[in-house]
């Protein structure tokens, strides 16, 4: 059950009479971390600006909307039914599962220049295939770079595998009319492509890379002061940006601070107030107009050679009567993640795919894990 305090609702009452822009309710998950509950409550109360926190966990904050729950996944049930009711405009959660084609772009400081650079993505996933991954990150990017107010911003691409392709696509892209501002690396060759030194110095308003690269830097930025005990820097992993995603769901992970927390929060707001969801829906019909999808496809990697024929599809197995997803299988291969939902519907096995803060993941009811298991392994040897 929700309380909320008499304060609260003269605030809103106030704000109402005179005008102002709405206070913008944003949720934190507060539990599952491995810091105390009590240090993401008063993550929440630090919060600065037109806030007003909505706890959803054990215990909740004084003069604040509580939601009460015992575990994660009950809060997430919670966050999603106050996103989709309207209730919240945005939620601060951790170790949530997206659905595949979501990915997560954030913002870090560089120490060295004093420049912020929008970092996408670092957690979730937006495509199977690497370089389309990579081109689909920089459009979260750049929507996540237009909220933060950034006018016309520059895109780079960290040299990892996959980028010269990634490259390639989004050049075809800008000469078909969709706007990229290419970076130009610090380094004496130049080019969109940003060494280690354009990373540390923030030279790009936006910095594209894999969701794994993406993951590990943020870690670095935010805990290395720490001795990576705990993240102490920066906003947190970001927002959730892709085509089924319609709520404005922002990530930490169970190792981040109370400064952190607080910082993800305020980020959050801004995400929700500038509507990042529509800016990105934007960029990405823009991108379908001009026929993003054929410069995908006709880039699409080599199959992995250890992935399955792709005789049987999604569309070609019937899904079984859809159960409660309360468990988690992890490890999978993210090129085989759908060869393996259809093995479990094969089986008679509902389960859905999701990308979570530690990979990829088959979401099963707990009463079938034990067949699941036993036919996931005889179908990845």
């Amino acid at each position: 059950m929700a309380y909320i305090s008499f304060s609260q609702a003269l605030r809103e009452v106030a704000d109402t009479l005179s005008s102002k822009i709405p206070r913008m309710k944003i949720a934190l998950t507060a539990l599952g971390s491995e810091l105390p509950n009590s240090d993401l409550l008063q993550a929440a109360n630090d919060v600065l600006g037109n806030i007003d926190p909505v706890i959803i966990g054990p215990e909740g904050l004084k003069g604040s909307i509580h939601h009460h729950a015992n575990t994660l996944t009950q809060a997430h049930q919670i966050m999603e039914r106050l996103l989709a009711d309207g209730d919240i405009d945005g939620a601060v959660t951790l170790h949530y599962n997206f659905a595949l084609g979501t990915t997560t772009a954030a913002q870090i400081q560089s120490i060295a220049s004093g420049r912020r650079m929008v970092l996408s993505s670092t957690t979730g996933s937006s495509d199977t295939r690497r370089a389309a991954a990579l081109v689909k990150n920089a459009l979260a990017g750049l929507a996540v770079a237009d909220v933060l107010g950034v006018s016309h911003p520059t895109l780079g691409i960290l040299n990892i595998d996959g980028a010269p392709a990634a490259e390639r696509i989004l050049q075809r892209l800008s000469l078909m009319g969709f706007p990229i501002d290419f970076a130009i690396s610090s380094r004496a060759d130049g080019g969109a492509l940003m060494r280690g030194n354009d990373l540390i110095r923030a030279i790009p308003d936006v910095m594209v890379c894999d969701t794994l690269t993406g993951n590990l830097l943020i870690k670095l930025w935010s805990a290395g002061f720490s001795g990576g005990e705990v993240e102490t820097m920066g906003c947190g992993y970001g927002v959730g940006l892709g085509p089924h995603q319609q709520s404005v769901i922002c990530i930490i992970s169970r190792a981040s601070g109370i400064a952190t927390i607080a910082n993800a929060m305020q980020f959050c707001a801004k995400m929700a107030q500038r509507e990042v969801i529509k800016r990105w829906q934007t960029r990405w019909q823009h991108a379908q107009r001009i026929d993003i999808e054929s410069l995908l496809t006709g880039n699409a990697e080599v199959a992995h050679p250890t992935s399955p024929s792709p005789t049987t599809t999604q569309d070609s197995v019937p899904i079984p009567v859809k159960t409660i997803v309360d468990d988690e299988i992890h490890g999978i291969d993210i090129l085989q993640l759908d060869q393996a939902q259809c093995c479990l519907w094969l089986q008679g096995i509902y389960a859905e795919t999701g990308m979570g803060c530690t990979g990829p993941v088959l979401m099963i009811h707990h009463q079938n894990r034990a067949d699941a298991l036993k036919h996931l392994r005889t179908f990845l040897n």
